[in-house]
């Protein structure tokens, strides 16, 4: 268009203007009248465009103009901008912020006639409730409401798509009672966030006889076939759900799978694989929605689970932009410039305060204090070490008085007691401070994720736990030589999402993304392609590298190594593949190169089933675990059948609860893991186990030892995060998954000997160790959405009853009188947060 050279140039000059004003309170250039009027008549036309760099300029132009002239007629001007875009959140912030109670009140005429029709044709009924959306939501409904099995959608995380997803799903499921949705997330860490999300919508519009939980448990889902369900599960909970009997009596309506890109991720990305196909086979009428962020080729996901009738999505246009500021460091000097279109614009400078050795949490800790502007801001940590000096730095300070806030204080007081007073995270907190990674205790991550939301927190050290779809949105992302983990530098695809948190929906026009010293960086992701291919890690293995896993399956006893999971997943989706009739040979991962090598595999893969002492159901109810190790446990059952009692799980509190739980670790130890445990390994897992699932305090669990107390404070730090990492890794996922196994081969093998009612009497040892309870109250109350302290705490006070199912722990809940227990004020509030959904 005419102006396309100076539209760019005076983009780049109001970019400037909003950053110099963020950051430095102040700008030196100055913006006339006839330069305003050029932009706003540029991106009047621009946002008409069907090209998505012109949608990004009016955007660009209609949110950054009245953060730097918020005049009536530029805050009217860039309404009707946004409109065009369909970005109707922009203009709810253009109103609460300019003080507009509407702006069609000003519009008259063809203006106003053509916002009506605007807003009609992007309004959408869903639950009884009209709902204004932004072009990319609406196209989300109207394609789920097609005649379509399969949906993939990609699209930037500042999009909106949690928001479209849950309203869709609670739509399908009252449209049609006694149906049940499953949304799927990648790890335990996101289930207590969306089953939060659902229950506040359902409370909020009114709807009743929806329930929402998330176990894989189904008793509950059949016992009322005409309430209709919601269930927040992870890939492995999914798994569990398909392999439930009576399963198919669950009228499953849709599935979504969030974070949908990880499925070329390792071990977990083929599980998610796995779980996705069982649970096609099961509902194969279900519709199937995959979420992603920043894919370049949603179709791949159809292609993989071979949607015949599918569509797929791309959205390229955020609510939210991101400006990516460059910072150097110079002796006292930051050097600010931001980049636009791979320009850089120089923007400023600042006194750097840096001073002592220089640690990557000195050089993350000076930038952000130099630079913060007082918004919510998130310092990327490459590990979760790194983010407790980043914001012990920040505490030493003495730039972060006491806030005094009582939210704050009631969180901080729950820590000391459920921790210890000695934890440092509580007095971070009364600061505005904090840090989050994977290895905290659910309730405290969640804790921080909840008071960051609200604005409380001001600053948050984060890892990688925020790529695996945490929703922390901040105004301010500091980013210094970005690793995933400890060696790996960061891919671009990760970059992007990451950064994506820059910005709120609904709070903020613009997040900025501050890249430290990004000329030293390993990789430099913000010039690289944003959008990523995603190859599944099944197509990974099977078509690059087929030799790695035929070798790895021909061992009788495969070595333990780096990939064993990634190895032991894939071959169970293989034998699966295997049983239902499908050969690799003729799968979509034969090529002309590897055809030789996937005969192979399947010949292997026969051999290995024909070996399968074992009734073959056994395959498919232990995903992860190889054949060989399931029927080396067959043999000792075998020959052990006339000690098969005493090799049977009795409950944590009977008498005998510790002797028969320390032979199964044990058990698990020889079977699965190869005799790799040492004796004294063994203990620790048997004993923090025991204590685990009868319910025994954190703290107890943690300072078994009272002279780590001694400690110095990142010392005692570094303890809880240790013990944390042990619990979630070996006891909440590797005993788990084992002992899943060992009670499934045990129950079959009792089946196999004439033994069937002894075999239903087998207790569920795995669920209690996943849980952290046996209790069958504390159990319901987590499976509708408590963290393990408040569910134990109410168990507790409820006492026992008979017969205790979800529904009695429902009814008791909601005639419970939350203020006159005896909880901790920040548990009460949790509480009595779930009873108002109920």
């Amino acid at each position: 268009m005419e102006y396309s050279g100076n539209i760019d140039f005076l983009i780049k000059k109001i970019k400037k203007m909003e950053i110099q004003l963020e950051f430095f309170n102040q700008t030196d250039e100055e913006l006339s009248g006839e330069e305003t009027r050029i932009l706003l008549e540029s991106a009047n036309i621009l946002a008409a465009s069907v090209k998505i760099k012109n949608k990004q300029k009016a955007l660009n132009i209609a949110t950054t103009l009245p953060l730097i002239k918020p005049s009536n007629s530029i805050v009217m001007a860039s309404s009707l901008i946004l409109r065009k875009l369909g970005n109707y959140p922009g203009i709810k912030l253009l109103e609460d912020r300019n003080k507009l109670s509407n702006y069609k009140r000003q519009l008259n005429g063809m203006a106003l006639f053509e916002a009506h029709v605007f807003e009609n044709a992007n309004t959408r009924n869903l639950s009884g409730k009209d709902y204004l959306l932004t072009n990319f939501q609406k196209r989300v409904v109207d394609m789920i409401e097609e005649e379509v099995d399969g949906i993939s959608i990609s699209a930037p995380t500042s999009a909106g798509k949690s928001f479209v997803y849950l309203k869709v799903l609670l739509d399908k499921i009252v449209k049609q009672k006694g149906t049940t949705a499953i949304y799927i997330v990648p790890t335990r860490a996101l289930i207590k966030q969306v089953m939060n999300d659902f229950l506040s919508s359902i409370s909020e519009m009114g709807l009743k006889n929806i329930f929402v939980g998330c176990s894989s448990e189904i008793e509950v889902l059949i016992e009322h076939p005409e309430r209709s369900n919601i269930l927040v599960l992870t890939q492995e909970r999914l798994y569990q759900l398909c392999n439930r009997k009576d399963v198919n009596r669950v009228k499953t309506n849709i599935i979504v799978v969030d974070e949908a890109h990880n499925i070329q991720y390792g071990g977990r990305g083929v599980l998610l694989e796995n779980a996705v196909k069982f649970s096609r086979l099961l509902w194969p009428e279900t519709k199937i929605l995959f979420s992603s962020p920043l894919v370049k080729n949603p179709q791949k996901l159809l292609d993989t689970f071979e949607f015949e009738n599918g569509v797929n999505e791309r959205d390229n246009l955020p609510l939210v932009r991101q400006n990516i500021i460059t910072v150097k460091l110079l002796e006292d000097t930051l050097l600010v410039t931001a980049l636009f279109n791979k320009e850089e614009i120089a923007i400023g400078k600042k006194s750097y305060t840096y001073s002592g050795s220089k640690t990557i949490s000195k050089i993350l800790s000076s930038a952000t204090l130099d630079l913060w502007n007082n918004q919510t801001s998130i310092v990327y940590s490459n590990e979760p070490m790194l983010s407790t000096d980043v914001i012990r730095e920040l505490y030493n300070n003495g730039n972060f008085p006491l806030l005094d806030d009582v939210r704050l204080n009631d969180f901080a007081d729950f820590i000391e007691e459920y921790i210890t007073e000695s934890y440092e995270l509580a007095n971070f907190i009364r600061r505005g401070l904090a840090f989050h990674f994977g290895s905290l205790p659910a309730i405290i991550r969640s804790g921080i994720e909840d008071l960051f939301k609200l604005g409380l927190l001001k600053i948050v050290s984060c890892t990688s736990t925020l790529l695996e779809g945490v929703n922390m949105p901040a105004k301010n992302i500091f980013v210094y030589k970005p690793k995933k983990g400890r060696k790996n530098p960061i891919d671009n695809l990760s970059f992007w999402n990451l950064v994506g948190r820059a910005g709120r929906i609904g709070n903020d026009f613009s997040g900025n993304v501050i890249c430290i010293e990004l000329e030293s960086w390993v990789t430099n992701p913000v010039i690289g392609e944003r959008y990523q291919d995603i190859i599944p890690s099944s197509e990974i293995r099977l078509v690059k590298e087929p030799e790695k896993f035929k070798e790895f399956i021909k061992s009788e006893n495969p070595k333990r190594q780096e990939s064993d999971d990634y190895n032991e997943q894939l071959f169970s989706l293989v034998i699966k593949e295997h049983l239902l009739g499908e050969r690799l040979e003729n799968s979509l991962y034969s090529t002309d190169q590897n055809l030789d090598i996937l005969k192979e595999i399947d010949t292997i893969t026969g051999s290995t089933i024909n070996a399968f002492k074992p009734p073959t159901e056994l395959l498919n109810k232990n995903p992860g675990v190889m054949p060989q190790k399931i029927n080396a446990l067959w043999d000792f059952l075998v020959d052990n059948e006339s000690e098969i009692d005493y090799l049977c799980p009795v409950f944590p509190l009977n008498e005998s609860g510790y002797e028969r739980f320390d032979l199964i670790v044990n058990a698990i130890n020889v079977f699965f893991n190869d005799s790799s445990w040492t004796e004294k390994q063994v203990k620790r897992i048997t004993t923090v186990g025991d204590k685990w699932m009868k319910g025994v305090s954190l703290t107890s669990l943690i300072f078994y030892d009272r002279q780590i107390l001694n400690r110095e404070q990142r010392e005692i730090t570094k303890h809880v995060k240790d013990q944390i990492e042990f619990i979630n890794k070996t006891i909440r996922y590797q005993i788990v998954k084992y002992t899943q196994t060992y009670i499934e081969v045990l129950k079959t093998f009792l089946i196999s000997i004439n033994r069937r009612e002894d075999s239903e009497k087998i207790i569920n040892i795995s669920a209690y160790l996943e849980y952290g309870a046996c209790a069958t109250s504390a159990l319901e109350f987590m499976a509708i959405g408590l963290h393990r302290e408040a569910a134990i705490k109410l168990s507790r006070i409820m006492g026992f009853h008979d017969n205790i199912t979800t529904d009695t722990c429902i009814e008791w809940l909601k005639n419970l009188d939350v203020e006159s227990i005896d909880v901790a004020n920040y548990l009460k509030k949790e509480i009595y947060g779930l009873q108002m959904t109920l």
